[in-house]
């Protein structure tokens, strides 16, 4: 498919996604009409067959657009599975690839209970055992993981950071904890492992230069939440009449400032996140600021977009019935995700003064 086709294909799914986001929101379940759909879809395999990362970036957007909780799940299955082309066979990379085209989920479970934004280097240790490793401990914020029929997770082994794409078998248990302010159908539970095969055969060869999809894709999950956010401000704006004269009021001044602001911000964030994924097209050196300064942008500009639009649509929009609720607990969640703010002002201005360790986690 082209890229036109493929995100006029996210525009379908996104009309289906944001149908349902309301209930998903307030159940905490995960919008299996969603994954079935996107797992039929050529955008499931738009990475592995060639998309460019500006396109996939903006495919994350429009599935963010409609449910954000979706579009952050997708986007970590897309995450873990990238990883099955640094499996070390090529029979082992043959057979995880024709199962991720049939439909399986892949989960992302490499965070610790206490490893906070430290997620690339694991802190529990597995024993060594013929044929791998064995791993006893917990993963959390595993979105989407109870539906996933293999997990990327990672382990000290001899001291050194492993990373393995296993399958999630029943030494696996999910604790249902799962009941945050936002994000609520990402489903990312706690996940405890015992003794737990990592098998040396599923150790994965991964290139630390190579494009990451979540870093690229982080971004564009905030300026999902923000256009839908504007969306609402502006129909609203339209719709929504004063008496006695029954004018709307987006014939304030005051609203026609913040919704002039607003776009200002969206298109700001929307700029440096192609940026960002056109630089990681190219391979440029700066690709990685870039996509850290994308996630921060995009991350205020879906705070403050969101909570401007909650503030025009004043107590309606504080209505579990309006959308604009969720669009602002959806967008508290940015910049706590790792990494988070402040982590990514670190190391971003570390890299510029030339003061620059080893990267983040």
């Amino acid at each position: 498919m082209t890229d036109a086709d493929l995100l006029k294909e996210a525009e379908r799914l996104q009309v289906l996604l944001a149908e349902h986001a309301a209930k998903h929101d307030r159940d905490t379940t995960f919008s299996e009409e969603g994954r079935e759909a996107i797992v039929r879809s050529p955008l499931n395999t738009a990475l592995l067959d060639g998309a460019s990362w500006l396109t996939f970036g903006r495919i994350v957007a429009a599935l963010s657009r409609g449910d954000a909780s979706f579009g952050t799940a997708w986007l970590m299955h897309q995450g873990a599975a990238a990883a099955l082309r640094a499996l070390p066979e090529p029979a082992l990379v043959s057979s995880f690839e024709a199962e991720f085209r049939k439909g399986a989920w892949f989960g992302n479970a490499l965070g610790e209970p206490t490893s906070g934004n430290q997620f690339l280097s694991p802190q529990q240790q597995a024993r060594r055992v013929e044929g791998g490793w064995r791993l006893s401990g917990a993963k959390r914020f595993v979105s989407g993981g109870e539906h996933a029929r293999y997990l990327l997770t990672n382990a000290l082994c001899d001291g050194v950071p492993g990373f393995f794409l296993i399958d999630k078998d029943e030494s696996i248990r999910v604790e249902e904890i799962w009941d945050p302010m936002g994000m609520r159908a990402t489903r990312s539970q706690l996940m405890h492992f015992q003794d737990t095969l990592l098998p040396e055969s599923r150790r994965l060869r991964l290139d630390p230069s190579a494009p990451n999809a979540i870093a690229v894709g982080l971004p564009w999950i905030s300026v999902g939440i923000a256009e839908a956010s504007l969306d609402f401000a502006i129909r609203y704006a339209k719709e929504r009449r004063l008496p006695p004269e029954n004018r709307p009021i987006a014939e304030l001044q005051w609203v026609q400032f913040s919704v002039a602001d607003m776009s200002t911000r969206l298109e700001a964030a929307r700029s440096l996140a192609m940026r960002s994924a056109t630089a990681t097209d190219q391979r440029a050196p700066d690709a990685p600021v870039l996509q850290m300064q994308a996630k921060s942008v995009a991350n205020e500009a879906a705070v403050a977009i969101s909570t401007a639009a909650l503030e025009i649509a004043g107590g309606s929009g504080y209505l579990r019935s309006r959308p604009i609720e969720r669009y602002v607990r959806d967008a508290m969640s940015g910049p706590l995700m790792a990494w988070s703010s402040a982590v990514v002002r670190d190391f971003v201005g570390k890299s510029l003064l030339g003061l620059l360790g080893p990267p983040p986690g």
